[in-house]
């Protein structure tokens, strides 16, 4: 979270504001940093940074204290749980559209696709079931919602898939 202070807005950008966390479940507002603030990470670097940052964080950030997450490449996803998790999501009062269980797994897909594309583009083989991906999904969506920069067709096709499921 980018919190209201000079310093913050000056290096992150916007200050994080209550209605992009209106469906978390419960609110994670605090104020410890532990490591970056992660609010407006989306589209600020591509996705086989993050890739190899998850992998091996030091070749990405030298001198990072953060430790290596490689389980997440080879972990795959489980998407048997998807339509059971969207309907809790649903009780919870997150718009997803009626009928959109039966729905996401589909587009969870379509995203991990489009992101497996991306890295094969930069040379990194993956499969679109796992782990990684879906982070990878994730961290691309923080702060999109609020940023105003232009899209390209790349973060439109993304943007398209991940509203859906992985991303928010």
């Amino acid at each position: 979270m980018i919190r209201p202070f000079r310093d913050e807005v000056a290096r992150y950008g916007e200050y994080s504001k209550a209605g992009e966390f209106v469906y978390d479940h419960p609110f994670q507002w605090g104020s410890k940093r532990t490591g970056p603030d992660l609010a407006r990470i989306g589209g600020k670097y591509p996705d086989s940074w993050h890739y190899n940052h998850m992998m091996d964080p030091q070749s990405m950030s030298p001198g990072s204290i953060m430790p290596s997450y490689a389980w997440l490449l080879e972990n795959s996803i489980d998407t048997a749980s998807t339509p059971a998790k969207i309907r809790a999501m649903q009780t919870l009062g997150v718009p997803y559209p009626a009928g959109y269980a039966d729905l996401a797994n589909k587009d969870l897909m379509a995203q991990a696709d489009v992101i497996r594309a991306s890295l094969k583009g930069d040379k990194i083989r993956s499969a679109a079931n796992k782990e990684i991906i879906a982070v990878i999904a994730y961290l691309q969506r923080m702060g999109r919602d609020i940023k105003a920069a232009p899209k390209t067709e790349e973060t439109a096709a993304k943007d398209k898939a991940g509203q859906s499921v992985m991303g928010n």
